[in-house]
């Protein structure tokens, strides 16, 4: 069905072999590879083309957050969505993974349907990527979820999607939760009020990771929403096209050698 590639972590060869053979049934995949930890793990990435990573917790030698970094911190690697299997369900464990790059987690023991939502979850962040995406000019871009606001910076948007940073963590702001984006252009010259350039953009929060920072404690973050065309009002969907078409006019055509 998906011609993609996993990889399997866990120290558990029963759960190794119950995640491969649900993987298979369900994916039909290209490659499920097995590792125990995460240095095998890590042998495994470095040598064949892996497209999406479940991995446990705490295993011995490599455990998963010391294989998160390592993959978060590997330009060849640190886009693979990683899910992480654990049996730690508590909020704060599960929003201090978030931090460190975690794309989904899932809370053993879950069952085959609880699994295959949170690929396919990853798998929508995977297609989204493939979008040419466009960077705003100076904006303040408005997220809203569950009646209340935060100010981002938009990173970049699609047709299908946006990438926002710059905002606080908050527990409200949850994976897969349906969020309200508000984009508006500033006056370069601050002669006038900021102009709405979009409003009423509706989107599921597919990615929440923690921004690049060097502090242990900071609530910096970033997310991804995922806009699901067959739910936008058709006035929005117009908007987002016309907003597409102008960036698309503003970029060059040839990016030149110096």
């Amino acid at each position: 069905m998906y011609k993609i590639s996993f990889l399997v972590v866990d120290d558990s060869a029963t759960i190794r072999t119950l995640v491969d053979r649900t993987l298979r049934l369900i994916f039909a995949p290209e490659n499920v590879f097995l590792a125990e930890d995460g240095r095998a793990a890590l042998e495994i990435l470095r040598s064949q083309k892996v497209d999406i990573i479940l991995s446990d917790w705490n295993m011995p030698n490599v455990n998963g957050e010391e294989l998160l970094y390592e993959v978060r911190n590997d330009r060849a690697l640190q886009e693979i969505p990683f899910i992480m299997m654990t049996t730690n369900g508590d909020r704060d464990f599960i929003i201090m993974a978030i931090q460190l790059g975690v794309t989904q987690y899932i809370v053993k023991p879950f069952t085959a349907t609880e699994m295959e939502r949170k690929i396919r979850a990853s798998i929508n962040v995977m297609n989204r990527r493939q979008e040419q995406r466009y960077a705003l000019p100076e904006h303040v871009a408005t997220l809203r979820v569950n009646k209340k606001s935060f100010s981002g910076q938009l990173l970049d948007i699609s047709r299908t999607g946006a990438a926002l940073t710059g905002m606080k963590f908050d527990p409200v702001i949850g994976l897969f939760r349906m969020a309200e984006l508000e984009l508006k252009l500033l006056d370069p010259n601050g002669l006038e009020q900021e102009t709405s350039l979009l409003s009423g953009l509706f989107g599921r929060i597919v990615r929440l990771e923690a921004a690049d920072t060097f502090h242990p404690t900071s609530l910096d973050f970033q997310l991804a929403l995922y806009f699901h065309p067959g739910t936008m009002e058709r006035d929005v969907e117009r908007q987002l096209g016309k907003l597409i078409k102008w960036l698309a006019s503003k970029a060059p055509d040839v990016i030149a050698e110096d």
